[in-house]
């Protein structure tokens, strides 16, 4: 499994905490995790997984959408607003997923928004990733969301730890 650097928890049925240390600074990691091109680069919840299409409105009340395509076609698509921006230290934002995420624009979502808080926390030169995902509607959808966020936050360490992507 590729999760062997981050430290995973689950403190209750729908809460997630997902932490990492990362040999970047906060300000590199912070652009990488809110900078669509770079979303598009990095991101790999599954393997052979892609990110056709990510936009982010990166404000309060902004939102984002970030394409996913499995390499079976699949699409998973998750949407969302930010209810905080604190760069390089903060983001709070909501994750739903579209019912069809094959689109070009946002579509209609399925159930309640989860919630997602991370933060970049500075530790001399390197950063201290938190990623806390909360109200999961279930405990499979929490455990499924343990995979893919842990292969994910795997593909950032890379990214944001080699010197050529940012």
């Amino acid at each position: 499994m590729m999760t062997i650097n981050n430290e995973v928890q689950k403190p209750d049925d729908a809460t997630l905490i997902i932490k990492r240390m990362l040999n970047a600074p906060p300000e590199r990691a912070f652009r990488a995790w809110t900078s669509a091109e770079h979303i598009q680069q990095w991101m790999r919840p599954e393997p052979g997984m892609v990110i056709p299409l990510a936009s982010m409105d990166l404000r309060v009340g902004g939102k984002y959408r970030i394409q996913m395509k499995k390499s079976d076609g699949e699409f998973c698509t998750a949407v969302g607003e930010f209810r905080e921006v604190k760069a390089p230290e903060r983001l709070v934002y909501t994750w739903a997923m579209e019912k069809d995420g094959s689109g070009a624009e946002f579509g209609e979502v399925e159930g309640k928004p989860s919630l997602i808080t991370v933060e970049f926390l500075k530790r001399g030169e390197r950063t201290e990733f938190v990623l806390t995902h909360s109200r999961f509607a279930s405990v499979e959808s929490r455990d499924n969301h343990a995979r893919g966020w842990g292969s994910a936050v795997e593909s950032l360490a890379k990214f944001v730890e080699g010197r050529n992507n940012l």
